[in-house]
């Protein structure tokens, strides 16, 4: 089946409808977006109870504190058996940064929390979206965090979280361009993550932060400096 990538551009961080048979939302933004992101989800003609299903990408409160306005509708919550405790928990556990914005960006999101959320579906590997109305894969890519994932559509495109993002200035300069996250709790698996992507062989990686889009191309140019190898790498994630 034919899926569209819709980008739903938050406050700090995209969420995203994959519109297929049924659409699928993927990441919910930070906490107090509940009546932005119905909002944007309304522009679109969808509802809450449209939604089969609400992907997270990652526990991390700036993709899941808004989770709330979907998971009230009865929507089911899929989230990598890794990451279920954080959105239990609401909370950002460990933040390792890979670089000086990172350590200014820590203390921020540290404090950004909310209730958290139960998730229904526990990803341990990879799980068919075909159930849901989508011909896609919700792809474990443990690297930015434990439990991270990553939803690679059958025609090519991938939206990949927190593996990377776009833009410098918080994305308000070049947005396009691939950049290395600020955080990563594994350097060698946001490496392992950005390589399996890339098998996908997609033309465009759909970000957690700044894009919404990046190109593959880009990616693949860039890859060292994106997703260092952990041997290489000068910072590692103190």
């Amino acid at each position: 089946m034919t899926v569209r990538i819709v980008p739903l551009p938050l406050s700090i961080s995209n969420a995203y409808l994959l519109l297929g048979d049924q659409p699928v939302l993927v990441d919910a933004g930070k906490p107090g977006e509940e009546e932005k992101l119905l909002d944007l989800l309304h522009q679109h003609g969808i509802a809450p109870s449209d939604l089969s299903l609400a992907v997270l990408t990652h526990g991390h409160t700036d993709h899941a504190g808004s989770i709330d306005a979907i998971s009230r509708a009865g929507v089911p919550i899929a989230i990598g058996a890794d990451d279920a405790g954080l959105l239990e928990r609401g909370v950002n556990a460990q933040l390792p940064v890979t670089g000086f914005p990172g350590r200014i960006l820590r203390p921020v999101i540290t404090r950004m929390t909310f209730a958290g959320a139960s998730p229904q579906v526990l990803v341990r590997e990879s799980l068919r979206l075909d159930p849901y109305g989508v011909g896609a894969a919700m792809v474990p890519v443990p690297g930015h965090t434990a439990g991270s994932c990553a939803v690679l559509l059958d025609d090519g495109d991938a939206v990949v979280g927190d593996l990377l993002r776009g833009g410098f200035a918080f994305a308000r300069i070049r947005p396009h361009r691939p950049v290395r996250h600020y955080f990563a709790e594994d350097v060698a698996g946001v490496r392992r993550g950005v390589d399996l992507v890339l098998e996908h062989d997609p033309a465009e990686l759909y970000v957690g932060h700044g894009g919404p889009n990046v190109h593959a191309t880009d990616v693949r140019r860039r890859i060292d400096s994106i997703a260092p190898d952990a041997r290489d790498d000068p910072v590692g994630s103190g």
